[in-house]
């Protein structure tokens, strides 16, 4: 079995950020707009329940700003592997 991470992502942060020229982003071969992320597991949850974070990634050579970006929660619905919601590698177009 699985577990399932869900959670938020704000929206308005990341097109802020993106309208800002944030050097995280970048635009694929393919024109698609692209972002860095960091995401880690906390050892506890914080005083919300979370589980996790996810921040836009600051490249190397700067100071590592905490762009927060949204966090995840551990389900309490555990998936099986057989599970139809999730994509099947045979259902790919590739």
């Amino acid at each position: 079995m699985s577990k399932l991470l869900y959670g938020s992502i704000c929206l308005t942060d990341i097109n802020e950020q993106a309208k800002k020229g944030h050097k995280s982003f970048s635009k694929g071969k393919n024109g698609k707009i692209y972002f860095n992320i960091k995401m880690w597991l906390n050892s506890e949850k914080d005083q919300y329940g979370n589980d996790s974070s996810l921040l836009i990634a600051t490249p190397k050579d700067e100071v590592d700003e905490k762009l927060y970006i949204g966090n995840l929660k551990y389900s309490e619905a555990k998936l099986s592997e057989n599970d139809e919601s999730i994509p099947n590698d045979s259902d790919l177009p590739f």
